[in-house]
């Protein structure tokens, strides 16, 4: 038996209305890396030539802004990153709940609240 997909739940951005769960929404992140650069020499034309290959990059550090944007709109979304990335994993039959609270909240920090 398979199982059958189901909706997905309404998130609605404050700003255009769009379903920021079925949209998306997005956020920037800063990023530390660290490669090896092999460098060489060569001589072409009586000239001396530095030149470097690059590869292995390696993710130092990895730091996400907290600040979240909807897709559709590209405006601020009230709710950090770390409160809707929180319904994740939250089960369907709690699901309308914890929407609620969040849009509860986000209301006190629009300026027409």
């Amino acid at each position: 038996m398979t199982e059958q997909p189901q909706p997905l739940p309404v998130l609605p951005c404050p700003n255009c209305g769009e379903n920021i769960l079925r949209k998306g929404f997005y956020n920037s992140c800063t990023e530390t890396q660290s490669l090896r650069e092999d460098n060489f020499a060569s001589v072409l034309k009586d000239c001396l030539y530095i030149d470097h290959t690059e590869d292995g990059y390696e993710m130092i550090d990895h730091e996400c802004d907290i600040d979240a944007y909807c897709r559709s709109c590209d405006k601020l979304l009230p709710w950090p990153l770390y409160e809707i990335r929180g319904l994740d994993g939250v089960f369907l039959a709690g699901i309308d709940k914890a929407i609620a609270t969040l849009i509860e909240e986000a209301q006190g920090k629009l300026p027409d609240a």
